[in-house]
């Protein structure tokens, strides 16, 4: 009898995600366990969470990368990186040393070495304007010193790429986007005409900025179940203000808020919240008539986003700090941590997220709020970085070793990711692996960020740096002609070494 509920249960699971699996590697969905399993939590019984979990990975396992049987014959294949934010931690090593994901990732290269007869081997030059100055010095050459290059969201991703210095992904064999592990939505925004210089699969790790809680305090407010106020799409950038203002103490009664006191939000006051842009779903760019990306950001929502996060940052109850998470040499820890017990709210990448499970307190992930409830999904914009092809590649090699790296990386490393999330000293957390699930499913991408080059794109951040009223509508003006013409020669210079050449 136990047997037939299992297998009822599978088939029951595999009827709800195999059409994702086949069919929605376009927004790089995720598989929830939540999701399949609450669906149908009231038809079915379940030996345990965990044996159900277990066999919806094994569904993962089912699906092909189609690729090949092909012997390289030892060949090398060079990955350039930046000493930069998760590739310091998350992508490469060297030996298995009993930790889930660091296992998972060593895996992932010695099979496809095994597999493919080739070496894959890391190569990092520096920091993050070291990639594009080497790959541009390589390709000049006509060498092939880099197979695949990883670059960071914005920093020389104009030269490496508009300059002629990379490969159309929609060109590479064996690159197929159709599979879950590419994120098509991605894909959209980063196109020109058919072009596509730049690509994530889930061998990029997503790394958006996430709103962490704390649990106790939030039950000390009766603020109720947080995740059923995402789940009913509520959670809005209004709602999180509101529940802000009650967490604020003077816990020292001198009167001044410092960083010895108790906030009900604890932020960045710099690129962290450039996301909440996007999370309103409003997106620097739109592409004109021509297809052309140009300005988006005059209009009136625009200009009530800025007022309206202007006046969360500029609360009595929000502590604005300065931190760099990406950079250990650095402070990458805010001045008042999530375990130091006095903040509700912490803005922070869901990267950290690492470093958050050795801490006593319990906390929750949280999506990034929308803008109102009427908005349909809960929007992420992605830090992380991309995936570029060098001009002069084989490009068969490449394809058949992306191709598999992406594939063993939603297979087994994601997963594993999943786990060093979610594990703390306090509990695991269920409900916040669901609402990683919604945060990966509205992961987005904004070209006028990406291509900008540091411009108009980080128009959040810059309308906060003061306490004095923002002027949004000014700042559009003065810019929007320089972000028009940047934007312009980014098109027309990937038009030129494209197509036209």
């Amino acid at each position: 009898m136990k047997n037939i509920k299992k297998v009822i249960v599978m088939l029951c699971v595999l009827a709800l995600i195999l059409p994702i699996l086949i069919s929605c590697g376009g927004d790089n969905t995720e598989i929830s366990q939540n999701d399949a399993v609450a669906r149908n939590e009231n038809e079915l019984e379940s030996d345990s969470e965990n044996d159900i979990a277990a066999e919806i990975q094994d569904l993962r396992l089912l699906i092909s990368d189609d690729l090949p049987e092909m012997d390289f014959n030892g060949a090398d294949f060079n990955i350039i990186y930046p000493t930069w934010s998760m590739y310091n931690d998350y992508y490469f090593s060297e030996e298995e040393i009993g930790e889930k994901l660091y296992d998972a990732i060593y895996s992932r290269q010695k099979d496809i070495e095994e597999r493919f007869n080739v070496t894959i081997n890391p190569i990092t030059r520096g920091y993050i304007d070291t990639v594009p100055e080497q790959v541009s010095r390589s390709v000049r050459a006509g060498t092939d010193d880099y197979h695949l290059a990883l670059t960071h969201c914005i920093s020389g991703v104009v030269s490496l790429t508009t300059n002629g210095f990379a490969y159309d992904w929609n060109t590479v064999p064996y690159v197929d986007f159709d599979k879950p592990w590419w994120n098509q939505r991605m894909n959209e925004e980063m196109s020109v005409e058919g072009v596509l210089l730049t690509a994530v699969s889930d061998f990029i790790i997503f790394d958006p900025n996430v709103v962490y809680f704390n649990k106790q305090m939030s039950q000390e407010l009766d603020l109720g179940d947080l995740y059923s106020v995402v789940r009913e799409g509520k959670w809005t950038w209004a709602k999180m203000a509101e529940m802000a203002r009650l967490a604020s103490k003077d816990l020292n009664g001198d009167g001044a808020f410092d960083e010895n006191d108790q906030y009900g939000l604890v932020t960045h006051t710099g690129w962290m919240m450039d996301s909440v842009l996007q999370s309103c779903n409003v997106f620097t760019t739109r592409r004109d008539e021509d297809g052309v990306p140009i300005s988006n950001l005059n209009s009136e929502k625009y200009a009530n986003i800025i007022e309206m996060i202007h006046e969360l940052v500029w609360g009595q109850f929000t502590f604005r700090g300065e931190w760099d998470p990406n950079n250990p040499a650095t402070t990458y820890e805010s001045q008042v941590p999530m375990d130091s017990g006095r903040t509700l709210f912490h803005i922070d990448p869901l990267s950290a997220g690492k470093r958050y499970r050795a801490y006593d307190v319990e906390f929750g992930i949280l999506p990034f709020p929308k803008y109102d409830e009427e908005q349909q999904e809960y929007l992420s914009l992605s830090w992380n970085g991309f995936m570029v092809l060098p001009r002069t590649v084989n490009a068969e090699f490449a394809g058949i070793i992306v191709e598999a790296l992406s594939a063993e990386s939603y297979k087994y490393v994601l997963p594993a990711y999943y786990d060093v999330l979610l594990t703390s000293k306090v509990a695991r957390d269920e409900e916040s692996s669901e609402m990683i699930d919604i945060i990966y499913k509205g992961a987005c991408y904004d070209f006028g960020l990406n291509y900008g080059d540091w411009g108009i794109g980080f128009t959040v951040s810059n309308q906060l740096g003061n306490s004095r009223t923002p002027t949004p509508v000014s700042f559009i003006e003065r810019s929007e002609r320089s972000y028009n013409n940047q934007l312009r020669r980014v098109y027309d210079s990937i038009i030129r070494n494209y197509i036209e050449n």
